[in-house]
């Protein structure tokens, strides 16, 4: 494995974790391409949120800082999930009105 990665690889390499994402919560029979679109942010935010932590645990920035970062992100995650949310149940709302 070589120092650069070429971007197909990089490519395999995010396909590759974002299917590990899905296995590992059980959402690999998602249907719906918004909420895999989805799921695919929420991750990429707790990625995020994992390399500020890391960052201040090691004395990068202000722990302040990286703490308002970190609350952000969180933030992100349980607006897209209740997006999940509301796109499922109108569907549930649709499949019941027929």
């Amino acid at each position: 494995m070589g120092l650069f990665k070429t971007p197909e690889e990089k490519e395999q390499a995010a396909q590759e974790k974002e299917r590990k994402i899905l296995e590992k919560y059980n959402l690999e029979d998602l249907s719906d391409p918004k909420d895999i679109d989805s799921i695919k942010k929420i991750a990429q935010s707790m990625a995020g949120v994992g390399m500020i932590a890391a960052g201040a645990d090691i004395g990068l920035g202000s722990n302040e800082k990286a703490m308002m970062q970190a609350q952000m992100h969180y933030q992100r995650v349980i607006m897209e999930q209740n997006f999940i949310m509301i796109r499922q149940l109108d569907r549930i709302s649709k499949l019941l009105e027929k």
